[in-house]
């Protein structure tokens, strides 16, 4: 699994409120449990998933980067937060965190990182780690990337650059 160095180094310094770190699985799952994503602009609630999305029900957060741009490619920073939940909706039970690194317009311009329950039929390490890395390589090219490079390429698949649902 790929692992960036520091945040500085992906350029924009910005707030640890608004930036996930891209350091890897320990540093990201003790982000998220700040809970500093919820003051982001979220959905209401926990939906049922939206094609062609296979992530169950979920709850999309956007920070300001990403929620505020218009068409074209997300600057850099721009990130989301999508809350995993069981099947009645009630309890978040894994997360994906995605945040644009560069300014390129293809997937290695990415950190992708996901954490699904142990007994989730998607392919996972020990952790219920699916993907944790760039979209270079891994699962989070083979996996994150090959579903996301879909947004909006047809009426079937909204969104752009990447990202299906920007939380305004």
């Amino acid at each position: 699994i790929a692992h960036l160095g520091n945040e500085g180094a992906l350029g924009g310094a910005g707030s640890e409120a608004q930036n996930p770190p891209t350091t890897g699985r320990v540093d990201v799952e003790a982000w998220v449990s700040q809970g500093l994503y919820k003051d982001w602009h979220c959905e209401p609630a926990a939906h049922d998933q939206r094609s062609p999305s296979p992530h169950g029900k979920n709850r999309i957060c956007s920070n300001d980067a990403l929620s505020a741009h218009g068409s074209g490619a997300y600057p850099v920073d721009a990130a989301a937060v999508k809350e995993l939940y069981d099947a009645a909706g009630t309890s978040v039970v894994g997360i994906a965190v995605y945040r644009k690194v560069s300014t390129a317009t293809t997937g290695d311009a990415w950190y992708f990182y996901e954490r699904v329950p142990l007994d989730s039929p998607a392919p996972h390490d020990a952790n219920g780690v699916v993907a944790d890395g760039l979209g270079t390589s891994g699962a989070a090219k083979t996996i994150c990337v090959g579903c996301h490079a879909g947004a909006g390429s047809d009426a079937q698949h909204s969104g752009h650059d990447f990202v299906y649902t920007q939380v305004k």
